[in-house]
């Protein structure tokens, strides 16, 4: 019995010293802030985000910039995301995962971390670096409601109204946030300027201040710039010309280019600039006997990822002089990935993609007309950008007919199957096989950064 006694008092001694001994590595372990930092920065995001409530000390330390920026250094896509449906209440929305194959649970479905006064819901209208900028759904100008949210700490703030008599004349809200430079946040308003409608007056809020001031002198803009159409890239704000409709969804089109280039807001200089486009001739017309050279861009996706902004157009073969164009000749497409420089000194193709080699591995893209190839039928997600130069392992992502998403490996011309869209509401494919309201894909980013 003694012995059986001597037994378990020192299992419980053992028991006591490991308990003792994992304490003091505990301690050591929350006093030596660099290790701290250290073990942190591999927690998961969600675990992180309960770390928070542990102490004072890790709610400070976990939220302070200096870490927010070493966690994210350079902000990456976990997934994509868009609306699902567009009725009269708040919009839905579905996400792919990037990389895991099995699926990640969604931030979100619908936006309800506030009640928006209007009744409508709440929107999505850009995605910059972990924040989201959103308004309410199918408002009017004039009663429209801003907010910056971010859907990994679930934090949010109702951006202030502009004076009322500007509401109305709201051409845009851009959101600029680049966690590398600043934990702060900007929204650029463009309005029509009050003295001359023909002119744009930009104001600026600053989530450092928070209050709205204007910015410049108004300045005019080439025809059919859209100023909802926007994409934040190396400190500015880009502006495409192209079309949104009445609700904020993001539309590119294919337009004339009378003057060829479009505008960009650096934002820390609050300076508006011009960035020539690239431009090819398609064609050549005869007009009161003189031949004139017509100057067309079509792009048919715009958008940024790892510090890279691209711009996407369709090709026709016959128009580069590769394949000669006569009726018998399907219309084989590629599609050039243009790169802009970070000094603006030029654009330059970055990728070609071979439209007629994806329809090899997913036929249904191709386009028949009197039993022949027309062309080709998908819509552009996203390009996504991976790896440095030496070990690239960029992709682009495409919806195809059917619901089907596919994944196209840039480098080595690979292409699988990414996901399978969930169709929603009536009437959710049009009739090429996608979905009807057929936008981009917005990109969520995992982000600690405060709102």
């Amino acid at each position: 019995m003694g012995a059986k006694r001597g037994r378990t008092s020192n299992q419980l001694s053992l028991v006591s010293c490991k308990e003792s001994s994992m304490m003091a590595s505990a301690v050591n372990v929350a006093s030596n802030e660099d290790l701290l930092i250290q073990i942190l920065l591999h927690v998961p995001i969600k675990t992180l985000m309960a770390f928070k409530s542990v102490s004072k000390h890790w709610l400070s330390l976990i939220t302070s910039p200096g870490f927010v920026h070493l966690r994210n250094p350079l902000p990456s896509a976990a997934s994509l995301f868009f609306a699902t449906s567009f009725c009269r209440n708040n919009p839905s929305y579905q996400f792919i995962p990037l990389g895991a194959t099995d699926g990640c649970p969604a931030p979100f479905k619908t936006l309800d971390f506030v009640h928006d006064p209007l009744g409508s819901g709440i929107s999505v209208l850009q995605s910059c670096n972990g924040l989201l900028l959103c308004a309410s759904y199918r408002a009017r100008e004039l009663k429209r409601r801003y907010y910056v949210y971010n859907p990994t700490t679930k934090q949010s703030a109702t951006l202030p109204q502009i004076r009322r008599e500007y509401a109305k004349k709201v051409c845009g809200m851009n959101l600029a946030f680049d966690p590398v430079k600043s934990p702060h946040y900007k929204v650029v308003c463009v309005r029509r300027s009050e003295t001359n409608r023909q002119l744009f007056q930009i104001e600026i809020y600053s989530s450092e201040t928070l209050s709205w001031r204007v910015s410049g002198q108004p300045f005019a803009a080439p025809m059919y710039t859209s100023f909802q159409n926007c994409t934040y890239w190396n400190g500015s704000v880009h502006w495409w010309r192209g079309r949104v409709d009445p609700w904020h969804r993001f539309i590119h089109t294919g337009v004339r280019i009378d003057g060829p280039y479009t505008l960009y807001l650096k934002v820390d200089e609050e300076r508006v600039e011009q960035l020539p486009l690239p431009m090819r001739n398609i064609a050549t017309v005869n007009l009161n006997e003189q031949d004139e050279v017509k100057t067309y861009f079509t792009a048919s996706y715009i958008g940024e990822s790892e510090g890279h902004w691209h711009i996407i157009e369709e090709v026709p073969r016959h128009i580069l002089g590769e394949v000669p164009r006569h009726r018998n000749n399907p219309n084989l497409s590629l599609c050039n990935v243009y790169e802009v420089a970070r000094d603006y000194s030029g654009w330059f193709v970055k990728y070609q993609v071979d439209l007629s080699a994806i329809s090899n591995v997913f036929p249904e893209i191709i386009k028949y007309r009197y039993n022949r190839c027309s062309g080709y039928i998908l819509n552009i997600l996203s390009v996504v950008r991976r790896g440095r130069e030496e070990e690239d392992a960029s992709f682009l992502v495409a919806e195809i007919p059917g619901g089907k998403v596919i994944r196209y490996n840039l480098v080595d011309k690979s292409m699988t199957k990414l996901w399978e869209l969930t169709p929603i509401g009536y009437k959710f494919y049009n009739d090429d096989g996608l979905r009807r309201d057929c936008v981009s894909a917005f990109s969520y980013i995992e982000s600690l950064a405060c709102v």
